[in-house]
């Protein structure tokens, strides 16, 4: 069984909202950033087994949203690679703090996220429809952040 990621198009639109139910996940808004979303796909059926999408906000932040992959296909290694993925395609589009909500904060924490307050969120963050659907004391509110190097 091979896997292989790509961007997500029109066409995985279904698979991904299916997807995204069976987890329980937000379902809302998601055509709106298809263009950055990322999609796992099994080599042969073609089947969407997994996702990831992001929600741009600003120049500098980003908003994670909606990594959900086929309890079959499931392991550290595939979540991983999904998100590494898209934390480096965010990065080339010049994100510095990429932010996510979740019940998952081990996993997350593994993949270099920190915990963070919800008063030291940024306002174009909170404003995000998505997040507005979040309660504080039902999910963990973490950021990503990018590496930066003083130039000398």
């Amino acid at each position: 069984m091979g896997l292989a990621v790509r961007v997500a198009g029109k066409k995985d639109i279904h698979a991904i909202v299916n997807l995204l139910k069976k987890g329980k996940l937000n379902v809302e808004g998601i055509e709106a950033h298809l263009d950055h979303f990322l999609v796992v796909e099994e080599l042969g059926s073609q089947q969407v087994v997994g996702t990831a999408g992001l929600e741009i906000l600003g120049n500098q932040f980003g908003l994670l949203r909606s990594l959900a992959v086929e309890p079959a296909f499931f392991d550290e290694k595939v979540g991983w690679e999904l998100l590494r993925i898209l934390l480096s395609r965010a990065g080339k589009q010049g994100l510095q703090e990429i932010y996510l909500l979740t019940r998952s904060a081990p996993f997350f924490q593994f993949c270099g996220f920190k915990e963070v307050e919800w008063e030291d969120i940024p306002s174009q963050v909170k404003a995000s429809t998505h997040f507005q659907q979040y309660t504080p004391s039902l999910s963990t509110a973490m950021v990503y952040k990018r590496a930066t190097t003083a130039r000398i």
